[in-house]
């Protein structure tokens, strides 16, 4: 029995381990993938072009044919079709093509191809027969044409992201039929008309992102049926028209709200009526006003709100002061907000930026939250001193308090402030020294202290702030030298702005080690001597600069408590993430005679060189002219004298040229004329003398750039030159013309007269008889006259 027994157990075991086998053969066998797919991905290879070897694995023979096990690329287990491909490696890894081979893989779930540059080629049509479709992302891919309707198709597709790109047309109305989606992105585009009311039919999308396009018209009601939706943003559109409460009717899930940057205007008259409580809501240039919007007391949560720009001219009542504790950013800026503001003493999980800029709050400054990442108060009526200050955390990096009536002297708490990187106190009633306690502001980047009444000289602690890129102390009372560690340490200054002041002695070489200087304003001051002879090593007025923008700095506007801790602390279980904003430098340049405002891209290009009303004496030296990009030049009421150099000319981009009263003399340059750009030109009250240069340019300007200059005439001046007039181009031409006339003509009467004596001979014998025997008389005659006067020499000498 026992012997049976045995017998059936191993006859199970040998059967069940023949199952096994054929199990894992056949499993062996589906991990390859097909033929056909294999095929279709090496021609998707083929048509990009792999810049960084990313698919160096997809080979077509050796120990890579299988391409289930290829980078980028999942199979299904069991039937070994490709289910998804992930194209997504780092940015510029590839150019090229939207292979047509795709449609092979009509079992493909997963498809992203973003980041790759598709060089302006279309969406193809073809991808809305992937009907499998899950998820599909062909962002920042470089794509134009329009969003082909067929996508509609993909029934089955819940993620469809083609955001920055170049697509155009409008949404297509078949995108309705997209049920199943969840998330749309289409921002960053070039779509235009009006947002399809279909979209209203997605009943399962949950974030929906329409922003930065060029699209018009309201903003659908069907969208308020979206009860899904968390996160809605159509900002930076052209849209118009009010939104009502109706938009929002049963949107209870919603969380992100960015309706920022059109002409929206929102009139929720039953606030009551909604629905959701958000942690975002970006509402900036849309019309809430003139009232203070009371529907945003339903917020409790809101950890970003932005209502800058719109059109409130109410006072903020007292509710709105006490602040959701979670809030990481508020921005009620450029609006005519008023009254005082109370003490702020609420408590924040982390550093928060807050912007009240451009209002008309005024009175005192009152207590604000310790934990600030930026404070914006700019731009508004706030007196008294900034012994607030002192009681904020060090981790602020960035203060604007600029065009506000503050007074008194800068506290030393300021030089706590360690990762400051933007300080604006400009346009203010501050007095006293600049302290030396500023020198510990080792991130700062931007110091802006124009129009206060600063006393003193410049502390030599700010030689320590070596990143500092602006600096701007013009129109106060700062006194001494100019000090050399400016150009010794501040070697990263692109603008150094030191007009009105009462600034002496000699410029400093140093300032010419300051190679990013594109701006140098030291007008208005008291300095004296020579210039220095190494202008030429200011190279970025030199030539046409293309690198980094200067003029932006970018700041943390919220930093997590646990950041500001320090690497150290403890972080909790959720993503504490800091955000950043930017700042655009502003500076105050003297242009073409009027003082104008230099922003951004305006500010990048400028190149601007101005040292003006001082006591500048000496010759001009040439190296002035190796500026061959500086657009405004600027050296009037100085005492420099001799010529001004002749190869002036060279500065090709100059715009704005100002050499009024001074002592130059002797003529102006000729190259003077071939300066196309120059729209502003002021030599008056010089020692100048002789003929305006003729060209366009000169003759283009009034009286007024020359009068002062007794010894100057011609156009435009009404004085003509005493001398005879420069012979004219034109005249040098008629001369021309006459002797190349009469030399033409001499020769052409030579060649016809000895012609005709040559034709004569040849062709009549009679002439030819004459010819000869002329020759042949004229002979013995001049040999008899010879013979005759030689025997009259010789019987004369034999006497």
């Amino acid at each position: 029995m026992c012997n049976i027994l045995m017998s059936l157990l191993l006859c199970l075991l040998f059967m069940s381990g023949g199952v096994l086998n054929q199990g894992l053969k056949e499993d062996a066998n589906m991990s390859s993938c097909i033929e056909a797919e294999r095929q279709a991905l090496l021609d998707v290879k083929a048509n990009l072009i792999d810049l960084h070897g990313n698919l160096t694995d997809w080979a077509n023979e050796g120990e890579n044919m299988d391409c289930c096990k290829w980078v980028g690329v999942t199979c299904n287990n069991r039937t070994g079709h490709v289910i998804k491909l992930d194209l997504k490696f780092d940015p510029s890894g590839f150019t090229g093509n939207i292979s047509l081979s795709l449609q092979v893989l009509n079992q493909l779930q997963y498809l992203d191809m973003s980041n790759i540059d598709f060089q302006f080629n279309p969406l193809p049509d073809f991808l809305g027969t992937l009907s499998n479709l899950q998820h599909l992302d062909i962002s920042h891919a470089n794509l134009s044409g329009t969003i082909p309707h067929q996508l509609a198709k993909l029934s089955n597709l819940l993620r469809l992201d083609l955001s920055r790109n170049s697509l155009g047309g409008s949404i297509p109305l078949s995108f309705g039929d997209l049920t199943s989606l969840t998330y749309l992105d289409l921002s960053q585009n070039q779509l235009r008309g009006d947002i399809t009311k279909t979209l209203g039919n997605c009943s399962s999308l949950v974030h929906l992102d329409l922003s930065q396009n060029l699209l018009n018209g309201s903003m659908p009601a069907s969208f308020g049926q979206l009860s899904n939706l968390r996160f809605l943003d159509f900002s930076s559109n052209y849209l118009e028209g009010v939104i009502s409460e109706v938009h929002f009717l049963n949107l209870t899930q919603l969380d992100y709200l960015d309706l920022s940057l059109n002409s929206l205007a929102l009139d929720v008259s039953f606030p009551e009526r909604i629905p959701f409580q958000l942690s975002t809501i970006k509402l900036r240039s849309c019309k809430l006003g003139p009232r203070f919007p009371v529907w945003i007391r339903t917020q409790r949560d809101f950890k970003h709100l932005d209502i800058s720009s719109a059109g409130i001219s109410d006072s903020a009542p007292a509710w709105f002061w006490d602040l959701p504790t979670g809030l990481e950013f508020l921005n009620i800026s450029s609006n005519q907000i008023k009254g005082m503001l109370p003490n702020i003493t609420s408590s924040f999980p982390g550093n928060v930026a807050l912007d009240l800029s451009k209002n008309h709050f005024e009175g005192r400054v009152p207590l604000l939250p310790f934990r600030l990442a930026a404070l914006n108060l700019s731009g508004n009526r706030f007196s008294g001193t900034l012994s607030f200050l002192c009681g904020i955390e060090t981790f602020l990096s960035f203060l604007d308090l600029s065009n506000n009536l503050l007074s008194g002297s800068l506290p030393d708490c300021l030089g706590k402030l360690s990762i400051l990187k933007i300080l604006n106190l400009s346009n203010n009633n501050f007095s006293g020294e600049i302290p030396s306690s500023l020198g510990g502001l080792l991130t700062l980047e931007a110091l802006y202290l124009r129009t206060n009444a600063f006393v003193g000289e410049l502390p030599v602690s700010l030689s320590n702030c070596i990143r500092i890129r602006f600096l701007d102390l013009g129109e106060n009372k700062l006194s001494g030298v100019i000090p050399e560690w400016i150009g010794e340490s501040l070697s990263e200054l692109y603008v150094l702005a030191l007009g009105s002041n009462r600034f002496h002695g000699r410029l400093p070489s140093q300032v010419c080690c300051l190679n990013n200087l594109q701006v140098l304003d030291l007008s208005n001051n008291q300095l004296l001597g020579n210039l220095p002879r190494c202008f030429s090593n200011l190279t970025a007025m030199a030539r046409r600069s293309f690198g980094d923008d200067m003029t932006n700095h970018s700041y943390l506007s919220y930093i997590p408590t646990v950041m500001a801790l320090g690497p150290g602390s403890v972080r909790s279980s959720e993503s504490l993430t800091s955000e950043e904003e930017h700042f655009l430098d502003n500076a105050l340049v003297k242009w073409k005679g009027t003082k104008r405002s230099f922003k951004g891209i305006g500010l990048q290009l400028l190149k601007s060189f101005d040292l003006s009303r001082n006591n500048f004496s000496g010759v001009l030296s040439y190296e002035i002219t190796s500026l061959y990009d500086v657009a405004s030049l600027n050296l009037s009421y100085n005492k420099l004298h001799g010529e001004v150099p002749k190869d002036i000319g060279q500065l090709k981009a100059l715009e704005s040229l100002d050499l009024s009263r001074n002592e130059f003399s002797g003529h102006i340059p000729l190259s003077l004329a071939q300066i196309s750009s120059l729209s502003y030109l002021d030599l008056s009250s010089n020692n100048l003398s002789g003929r305006i240069p003729t060209g366009t340019q000169l003759q283009s300007f009034d009286n007024t750039s020359y009068t002062g200059n007794p010894q100057l005439c011609g156009p435009p001046l009404t004085q003509t030159c005493g001398f005879p007039p420069v012979v004219e181009k034109k005249e040098v031409e008629e001369d021309d013309d006459f002797w190349k006339s009469y030399y033409i003509g001499m020769g052409a009467g030579f060649a016809v007269g000895f012609l005709g004596i040559c034709g004569a001979l040849v062709l009549s014998l009679r002439c030819r008889y004459f010819f000869f025997a002329s020759l042949s008389r004229m002979k013995d005659w001049i040999y008899v006259i010879v013979v005759v006067h030689f025997g009259k020499l010789e019987r004369k000498f034999r006497r």
